[in-house]
């Protein structure tokens, strides 16, 4: 991020790192792991690129309109909280 300022605690150091992000709408999830983000460095507060989210969002309307199909499955541990 350049010239930007974290809207949390004002910081103007960030990285960029590669996280596995879980897109979640009521029609379903998808996972996509090496996500690029940037992390403040003073508080660890987490910005997703708008063009990469953009692409998620596309991929993943394309994938449960069935005109596209994943890259592969992945099960997922479930846990309540109760």
């Amino acid at each position: 991020m350049d010239n930007a300022k974290c809207y949390y605690c004002g910081g103007e150091a960030f990285t960029e790192r590669r996280i596995n992000y879980i897109y979640s709408r009521p029609a379903g999830s998808l996972l996509v792991p090496d996500m690029p983000v940037d992390v403040c460095l003073t508080c660890g507060m987490v910005y997703y690129h708008g063009d990469a989210l953009l692409k998620v969002e596309q991929r993943f309307k394309a994938i449960y309109e069935q005109h596209k199909a994943p890259d592969r499955y992945a099960t997922l541990p479930v846990m309540d909280y109760a």
